[in-house]
């Protein structure tokens, strides 16, 4: 099965469907890899019937499928897949604020915490620095905060995204996997301090 790109979410009951924090996080699992009910209430450590009510709830409203099943002691397994590697509510649901709020702040905490699990499993190869020229690094970490009309950050979010499938594009056959993950948003006022010379 091939999953698209984006799904769109088309009306409120699949808006709150998904807003679900445990349902974010599975969906993020399931975004990667097939995964049975039980391999996910595993890796979240969790009672597995609690987990198959939100396979359920994500399967009854579109967001995953069956790939496939299996026979395991007399017992089927079912593995789920997400249908998309990304979810966007529609336009007509812009004016559920709200909601559509409380989705991309959990898909945004969960984005973070699985690239967290993924740091903490990366190999000690991942950190190494080959040499002092940044160039030649294979692995980044950053944070910056910068101060801009939100049409500029829009426009620039739109080039960078257009970098990331360029990317995903140039895949070779007989690499080495690497995992990149990014997050942006609004904030209210800045963590960093601003330097006195800029104030004045």
């Amino acid at each position: 099965m091939k999953i698209q790109p984006v799904f769109i979410i088309q009306d409120l009951e699949q808006l709150k469907t998904v807003s679900d924090p445990l349902r974010t996080k599975v969906l993020h699992y399931l975004i990667e890899k097939a995964y049975t009910g039980q391999q996910l209430a595993k890796l979240l450590g969790m009672a597995r019937a609690k987990v198959h009510y939100h396979l359920n709830e994500l399967e009854k409203h579109g967001f995953i499928l069956v790939v496939r099943t299996e026979l395991k002691n007399g017992i089927v397994q079912k593995f789920y897949r997400a249908v998309a590697r990304g979810f966007v509510p529609s336009e007509e649901l812009l004016p559920y604020v709200s909601e559509v709020e409380n989705y991309y702040r959990e898909t945004t905490l969960s984005v973070l915490a699985r690239a967290r699990l993924r740091a903490i499993a990366a190999p000690e190869e991942a950190f190494q620095i080959p040499s002092s020229d940044r160039a030649q690094w294979s692995r980044m970490a950053t944070y910056l905060e910068v101060k801009m009309s939100k049409e500029k950050f829009a426009a620039w979010l739109t080039k960078f995204r257009s970098l990331i499938f360029e990317l995903d594009q140039q895949q070779e056959e007989n690499g080495e996997w690497f995992y990149l993950t990014t997050v942006g948003f609004q904030i209210n006022e800045p963590s960093f301090a601003v330097d006195e010379e800029e104030e004045r």
